[in-house]
């Protein structure tokens, strides 16, 4: 593809790999809160396979008559030894799984902008062959969607006939 090298031009092009240049960075930071959640996340199910190791909530109360757990674990421990896994799934996100979150909506919006800046730079020519290209490849998209939905209510529908 060729490009229009107009000075315009130019300052889409110079936007473009500075976005580009700050996405590097945002990656680096979202790998950083990936692995903060991800360990978050293991803690949180080595506390949940420690507590299923009670047999009861007397034991519960035992340890916590003794102190061998704080008044905040035995809450905690408690409400996970009633509840189960399903205490687990309900928990509210952690400050690190909303701040991956809002980084990686950054980063969408952030490479969306730099697509844009890419595009802009490009001649009318090349801007009409690459919206053609976008939709043909939404069209075979589309398609193989179709397809695969098709394929798999054939599937559903002979697991049905199974069953029955």
């Amino acid at each position: 593809m060729s490009r229009y090298l107009k000075p315009r031009d130019h300052g889409y092009l110079m936007e473009a790999a500075a976005c580009t240049k700050v996405l590097e960075d945002l990656r680096r930071i979202e790998a950083k809160y990936a692995r903060t959640v991800e360990k978050e996340c293991s803690v949180r199910q080595a506390e949940f396979e420690k507590v299923m190791q009670y047999h009861s909530e007397r034991e519960l109360q035992d340890d916590f008559g003794w102190g061998f757990i704080t008044e905040a674990q035995y809450d905690r421990y408690r409400l996970l030894f009633q509840q189960g896994q399903a205490a687990m799934e309900q928990l509210p996100p952690t400050k690190s799984e909303l701040a991956l979150r809002l980084v990686r909506r950054i980063m969408a919006d952030i490479d969306a902008d730099r697509r844009e800046g890419e595009f802009s730079a490009l001649s009318p020519e090349d801007q009409q062959a690459e919206r053609a290209r976008a939709e043909q490849s939404q069209k075979e998209w589309k398609r193989k969607i179709a397809e695969l939905k098709r394929k798999r209510g054939i599937i559903e529908a002979g697991e049905d006939m199974e069953e029955g």
